[in-house]
C-alpha cells in the first residue's frame, strides 16, 4: 500500500496524470512528493520514513536502468526514528546507549526460561507447544514473525538428504562443512530465501521442524480435505446424501449440554439450510450441505492465500504450513474446529506477553473483575526462576542474534543483512546494540601499532604475513609449512599455491605431473571432474591423431601434450583403488614430479 500511495504522490507532479509515464520524472518530482506527505497528507514522522525509503528505491531503479532524461540520485531525507528501530540512536558506550540494549535485547532470565520448558516439552500443555517452538527458531534463526508463520513441512530436507548432501568451503573459516539451510517467504524482498542453521543448532531445528509437523498434522488435514475435495473432515465417513439429526452433529462436533439449540445456529451460521426432511421435532441437515457451507466460508476466509504463498514459482499451498491452529482453539470459544489459519499476532503476543481484556459484563457497564490472559511466563512455576515475570517481544531474539553477529567481527554487513533476509544492509545499524562503539581491530588499534613499532613492520607488511600464516601454535606453524602450505582449492583437488598470489593461471597444469598436486581420496566431486575431463581429452586426442596423420601443421604436438594430461588424470584416479590410501586422506598424486607453479612464475 505504501508503494501505491508514493506513486500517486509522483504522478501528481506529472502533466499527463491520465497515462503517467515514469520516463517524464525528475528528482524535483521526488522533493514535491516528500514535501505533499510531509505538508499536505500530514503523515506522522515514522510514517514518512517507509515513505521516503519508497520513493529512494524508486529513484534507484529508474537509475540503475537509465529511464530518465537525468540521473536521479535522490535520496530519502526523512531518517528512520529510532522507535522503529531507527537510526537515530544513542552514541555508542553511553548510558543510554546501555539502556537501549537492555530494552532491545532479551533478558538472560527470558532464554533460561525458555530452555527449561524446552527440556520439559512433553509436561508443558498442548497449547502452549506450537509457540515454544516459535520461540526456539526465532532464538536459533531469527526470523520475522511474519516468516516463521509462513514456513512449511518442506522448509529444511529431510535428514537423510541433509546427511547425504556434499560438503561446502565455508568462507568464513576456510573449512569443509555441511551447511542446513532453512527455506522462508523472505517479506521484505517479496520472494523465497534461504537462512543458513548454525552447525550448533542442527539437531534442535530438525527436533522443532519434527514437532511442528506432529502438531500441525490434523489441521493440514482439514485444510487440504475442505480446499482440494470441499469436505469437512469431521463429516468425511458419511455420504453426500445422507442426512444427520442436529443431536448426532452434536456429538460429531463435541459440542457440551443437553440441547441442540447452539449446534442448529452454528450449523446455520455456515450458511447451512435444514434439510426439507426435517419437522418441528427432528432438525435434519443434508452431509453434501454442510460440506459445501463449510468449504465456502473457509476458502472466503483465508482468501488471501487460499491458492498458496509465493508466486508462480513457488507457491506453498496453506495445508503445508507447520504453523496452523483451528479459530478460537484452546479458548472458551473453542466449538467447530473448522476454520484452520496459520498463528495469528494476538496469539502470539498472549504467548509472550499475556493480554488484559474486558469482558461483556464490563462492557455493559454492569462491573466485574478485570481478566487477564496469562503469558507463558506466568502460567509455569520453576523453582530456579521463582518469582520471574520478565516477558519478551518476538523482535528481541531479531535483535539479540543482529548485535551478536555484530559483534563477532566475523561477518560482512552484506553477510549479515543476507542472514536477516534484508534486501540491503541499511537495517543492520538499527539491530546493532553494540555497546563499544567499533569494531574489537579497531578498539585495540594502539596495542597493534604498539607491537608492529617493536617489530619494525608497517600494517601493510603484517596484512601480508596474517595471509599467509592462519593463527596456530609454533608447532602447528611449522607442520602446516612443512605439510601443507598455502592450498589453492580447485574442483579436482588442491594445489600448494598461496593465497595471496593471483588464482593459478596454469589451469590443469597440475594434472601434468606437478608436485605440488594433491587430492582427497573418495571425493566424488574432484572424481566426477577429473573423468570428465579425461573423457573429453581422449576423444579430442582421437581427432588431433587423425590430423597428425594428415600433416596438419602443429597437431602432433597437441597430441602428445594432450596424452600427458591423460596420464595424469589416470594417475589422479588410480589413489581410489589403492589400498594404501585411507578414504578421505590427502594424497600427493605426483611425488616424484615437477613444481609447475614454480615454472609459470620463471617465465
Amino acid at each position: 500500500m505504501v508503494v501505491i500511495g508514493v506513486f500517486r504522490l509522483l504522478y501528481m507532479g506529472l502533466e499527463n496524470q491520465v497515462t503517467p509515464s515514469l520516463t517524464e520524472l525528475r528528482p524535483e518530482h521526488f522533493d514535491s512528493a516528500i514535501r505533499h506527505a510531509m505538508t499536505v497528507k500530514k503523515l506522522a514522522r515514522t510514517t514518512l520514513s517507509p515513505w521516503g525509503e519508497r520513493l529512494a528505491m524508486i529513484a534507484s531503479i529508474l537509475d540503475k536502468h537509465r529511464l530518465t532524461p537525468v540521473l536521479l540520485e535522490w535520496e530519502n531525507p526523512i531518517p528512520r526514528q529510532g522507535s522503529r528501530g531507527g537510526s537515530e540512536q544513542a552514541a555508542r558506550g553511553d548510558k543510554k546507549a546501555k539502556k537501549e540494549r537492555a530494552e532491545k535485547l532479551p533478558k538472560t532470565e527470558v532464554l533460561v526460561y525458555l530452555a527449561a520448558l524446552w527440556v520439559n516439552y512433553e509436561h508443558i500443555e498442548e497449547k502452549d507447544k506450537s509457540l515454544l517452538c516459535m520461540a526456539i527458531i526465532l532464538l536459533l534463526a531469527g526470523f520475522r514473525m511474519d516468516e516463521f508463520v509462513g514456513l512449511d513441512i518442506n522448509c529444511i530436507p529431510t535428514r537423510e538428504e541433509y546427511e547425504q548432501a556434499e560438503l561446502e568451503l565455508d568462507p568464513q573459516t576456510g573449512v569443509y562443512i555441511k551447511p542446513l539451510r532453512i527455506r522462508a517467504w523472505a517479506k521484505k524482498k517479496a520472494e523465497w530465501d534461504e537462512k543458513i542453521v548454525p552447525p550448533a543448532a542442527v539437531d534442535t531445528v530438525y527436533k522443532v521442524v519434527e514437532r511442528l509437523k506432529a502438531l500441525s498434522a490434523p489441521h493440514r488435514y482439514t485444510t487440504k480435505l475442505l480446499l482440494e475435495e470441499g469436505k469437512w473432515d469431521k463429516f468425511a465417513e458419511f455420504d453426500d446424501d445422507d442426512l444427520l439429526t442436529a443431536k448426532q452433529i452434536q456429538t460429531l462436533l463435541g459440542i457440551s449440554g443437553h440441547s441442540t439449540s447452539n449446534t442448529i445456529t452454528a450449523i446455520k451460521r455456515l450458511g447451512v439450510e435444514k434439510a426439507t426432511e426435517s419437522s418441528n421435532r427432528n432438525t435434519l441437515f443434508r452431509v453434501g450441505d454442510i460440506h459445501e457451507a463449510a468449504s465456502d466460508a473457509y476458502r472466503e476466509r483465508v482468501a488471501l492465500i487460499k491458492d498458496g504463498l509465493g508466486h508462480e514459482g513457488l507457491a506453498i499451498p496453506i495445508w503445508r504450513f507447520l504453523t496452523l491452529r483451528y479459530h478460537n482453539q484452546y479458548t472458551p470459544k473453542e466449538r467447530l474446529n473448522v476454520f484452520v489459519e496459520p498463528l495469528s499476532g494476538t496469539q502470539i503476543q498472549d504467548f509472550f506477553r499475556g493480554r488484559d481484556y474486558i469482558t461483556r459484563i464490563q462492557k455493559s457497564g454492569v462491573g466485574g473483575e478485570q481478566r487477564r490472559i496469562e503469558s507463558v511466563f506466568e502460567r509455569y512455576s520453576f523453582t530456579e526462576l521463582e518469582g520471574m515475570t520478565e516477558t519478551v517481544r518476538t523482535h528481541q531474539f531479531r535483535h539479540l542474534l543482529n548485535t551478536m553477529m555484530q559483534e563477532s567481527d566475523m561477518f560482512s554487513q552484506e553477510d549479515i543483512a543476507k542472514n536477516f533476509l534484508r534486501t540491503n544492509t541499511q537495517d543492520n545499524d538499527s539491530y546493532n546494540h553494540q555497546v563499544e562503539p567499533k569494531k574489537y581491530a579497531e578498539r585495540n588499534r594502539h596495542i597493534q601499532e604498539s607491537v608492529l613499532k617493536k617489530l619494525n613492520i608497517d600494517a601493510e607488511q603484517a596484512k601480508k604475513v596474517v595471509q599467509r600464516f592462519p593463527l596456530l601454535s609454533k608447532e602447528e606453524l611449522q607442520h602446516d609449512l612443512d605439510e601443507s602450505g598455502s592450498y589453492h582449492f580447485m574442483d579436482i583437488g588442491r594445489c600448494r599455491h598461496d593465497y595471496t598470489q593471483s588464482p593459478c593461471g596454469m589451469h590443469y597444469s597440475c594434472l601434468r605431473n606437478c608436485i605440488n598436486y594433491k587430492r582427497e581420496k573418495g571425493n566424488t566431486t574432484e572424481i566426477d571432474k577429473i573423468t570428465a575431463r579425461l573423457e573429453r581429452t581422449e576423444q579430442q586426442m582421437v581427432l588431433a591423431n587423425e590430423d597428425a596423420d594428415d600433416d596438419f601443421t602443429g597437431a602432433n604436438n597437441w597430441y602428445l601434450n594432450h596424452k600427458e594430461l591423460v596420464e595424469g588424470c589416470k594417475a589422479a584416479l588410480a589413489i581410489e583403488d589403492d589400498p594404501s590410501f585411507a578414504v578421505g586422506g590427502i594424497i600427493q598424486v605426483f611425488p616424484d614430479g615437477i613444481d609447475n607453479c614454480e615454472e609459470e612464475g620463471d617465465e
